[in-house]
């Protein structure tokens, strides 16, 4: 399977508001776990799912994986759901492509 172009990122409201006019995105998980967790655009739905049930505060960053300075790296969920992205560093905002709202099609 190819990478696919874009990938999605899902952060709290409050966490955007803070960074958007930086030049980089960050995300605690980095400095906890060394990378920022993202999903596949079939992955977005079982996420919201799993970790942000019932949230109406979120919002999806599309990230653009051509044009990011980090490497992305699939790794196996510890459920066995399938392989997930991780950006290992910061996400330039020149790579974000759109800051969508979850739709009622994706929970």
């Amino acid at each position: 399977m190819a990478a696919p172009k874009f990938i999605y990122h899902i952060v709290c409201l409050s966490d955007w508001e803070i960074q958007k006019s930086q030049a980089e995105f960050t995300a605690a998980s980095l400095e906890a776990e060394g990378f920022i967790h993202c999903s596949r655009e079939e992955q977005i739905k079982g996420t919201l799912k799993r970790f942000f049930k019932n949230r109406k505060d979120l919002r999806i960053l599309k990230i653009d994986t051509s044009l990011l300075n980090v490497p992305v790296i699939y790794e196996a969920a510890d459920d066995g759901s399938g392989f997930f992205p991780h950006v290992f560093g910061t996400i330039t905002m020149r790579a974000i492509a759109d800051v969508e709202l979850p739709s009622l099609q994706k929970i």
